[in-house]
């Protein structure tokens, strides 16, 4: 990938450095800073995934919660049958 980076950097430049080795170092500077962007966008990615993880896991703990909550209101129905005395 970087020696197709450099080749069209290179083509893309030469109009603005003539000079080759200067023409070079602009774009091998293109290079880094690309390589530098892409990192970034990795880690914020990455951020991203671990957010969106731990909402879900709490989402999973609230359901948990909630589904324990309503297995014992089932039970109380289960039990007394459904003639309204689970709910005083």
């Amino acid at each position: 990938m970087r020696e197709q980076f450099m080749r069209i950097a290179m083509a893309r430049l030469r109009s603005t450095y003539p000079f080759k080795p200067q023409r070079q170092a602009v774009a091998a500077r293109m290079w880094v800073t690309y390589l530098e962007r892409y990192a970034a966008k990795q880690w914020e990615r990455e951020q991203m995934r671990q957010v969106r993880a731990c909402a879900m896991h709490a989402a999973q703990q609230e359901w948990e919660l909630m589904e324990e909550e309503l297995n014992k209101r089932m039970d109380i129905i289960g039990t007394n049958g459904n003639e309204g005395e689970h709910y005083k």
